[in-house]
């Protein structure tokens, strides 16, 4: 059985006593163990605590705990799960918040699967939040350019689900996320972190009661080469407070974009300072919606419209003035933050820090697209992989030169 620190459990009993719902995994950034470097990560499982009627064989751990981590991390740790052979028959590194099973000798038999379980707490994790995304820093190296590996998230009902069997039965989950990962270095010595942004999808017809996340060194059950190595640090799920739009007296705000904040809008007289209504519309359901007015003189008042998500923690904070105007009506907006603040240090010798909202593109000087990827109000992307020169990084909006060193 699992040991778990006596503190890790009297920190664990406060979070849930002073917050029933987690909205995070435990352990995601693969800090805790269970003891050394071979050990299971705490809340992690692999085939050292596998069941089913090959487990005595399937014992031996296919993984490592690595001192450091992804790019700006201030963790100590992180994970690598790799593939072995022996005698030519691969396995594939596997990690799992619930529970190996080994229950034949094929690893493509439907008797060899993770899944949760319920029975046991060390190979079950609780979750009934409904995340919009999942950020996850990995590096895997390949000996095939065209291996992929994967960490796949799904939240499931009331029941020990399992994966890959259940995957197709939409009655027992709720949504899932899944990255697909591909070769981000070529040499089995040399990291190359890349943040991976994956959306949950909500497709299923299940109540969410318990998460399983599950990483391999390969999609494919016995496939690629030994010695095959993904690496993961710091998975995340994130929660929108984002707004889709934003309406006075239902007219939408001209001009509107979620990764603005500040917008003026003229109405017809005084009395509309304080009778005008800004109406919201969240990205996602689950997100609340306070609306503060507060006047500023005879002519001026403010609208603040706080988006908090689902955790209570993420929230978004826009502003909508509103100006007495001889013409009346809503008009655009004024002082909108930039879609593209920032991007830096620049010179860059791999890691850069984008600050900028909806998609970004690295291109050549020939406007060949090397890397795209959609941005939040912030990034950090690894382009260390690419020659040293001048790229160009671009949104709708603006467009900066890069100098790669």
């Amino acid at each position: 059985m699992k040991k778990t620190s006596i503190l890790c459990i009297l920190v664990i009993a406060f979070a849930l006593t002073s917050n029933s719902q987690q909205y995070q995994l435990l352990n995601p950034g693969f800090e805790q163990w269970d003891g050394n470097n071979t050990s299971e990560p705490t809340h992690w499982n692999t085939f050292s605590s596998s069941d089913g009627s090959y487990a005595s064989l399937a014992s031996s751990n296919h993984h490592y705990r690595r001192a450091g981590g992804r790019p700006g991390t201030s963790g100590s740790y992180y994970l690598t799960v790799y593939t072995t052979s022996i005698f030519g028959i691969k396995a594939n590194g596997n990690m799992t918040t619930g529970c190996v099973h080994a229950g034949a000798m094929s690893a493509t038999s439907s008797e060899n699967y993770n899944y949760t379980k319920r029975s046991s707490s060390e190979h079950s994790q609780p979750f009934t939040a409904t995340p919009d995304s999942m950020y996850v820093w990995v590096s895997f190296y390949a000996a095939d350019a065209s291996s992929v590996a994967q960490v796949s998230v799904t939240i499931h009902g009331n029941n020990d689900f399992r994966t890959p069997n259940d995957e197709s039965n939409a009655t027992l989950y709720k949504g899932k996320a899944l990255a697909y990962v591909t070769r981000t270095t070529s040499s089995a010595t040399q990291s190359n972190w890349q943040l991976q942004k994956v959306p949950f999808t909500y497709t299923g017809s299940s109540s969410a009661n318990y998460i399983l996340v599950n990483i391999s060194s390969n999609i494919i059950p016995g496939g690629g080469a030994a010695n095959d190595s993904i690496s993961i640090d710091d998975i995340q799920f994130i929660y929108s407070a984002w707004l889709n739009s934003l309406k006075v007296d239902n007219t939408p705000i001209a001009g509107f974009s979620k990764g603005r904040f500040n917008y003026s809008v003229a109405v017809t007289d005084t009395a509309a300072l304080s009778t005008a209504t800004v109406q919201a519309v969240t990205e996602v359901s689950d997100a609340h919606v306070n609306t503060e007015r507060t006047r500023i003189d005879d002519s001026t008042a403010m609208v603040t419209v706080t988006v908090t998500a689902e955790d209570g923690v993420t929230v978004k904070t826009y502003h909508v003035t509103l100006t007495v105007s001889p013409n009346g009506g809503t008009s655009g907006i004024d002082n909108a933050q930039p879609a593209l603040t920032k991007a830096f240090p620049n010179p860059t010798t791999g890691i850069l820090n984008v600050k900028a909202e909806g998609m970004v593109r690295i291109c050549d000087l020939q406007g060949r697209t090397l890397l795209s990827f959609t941005c939040h109000e912030s990034a950090t992307i690894d382009i260390s992989h690419l020659p040293n020169g001048i790229y160009l990084l671009s949104t709708e909006e603006k467009t900066v030169r890069i100098i790669k060193q």
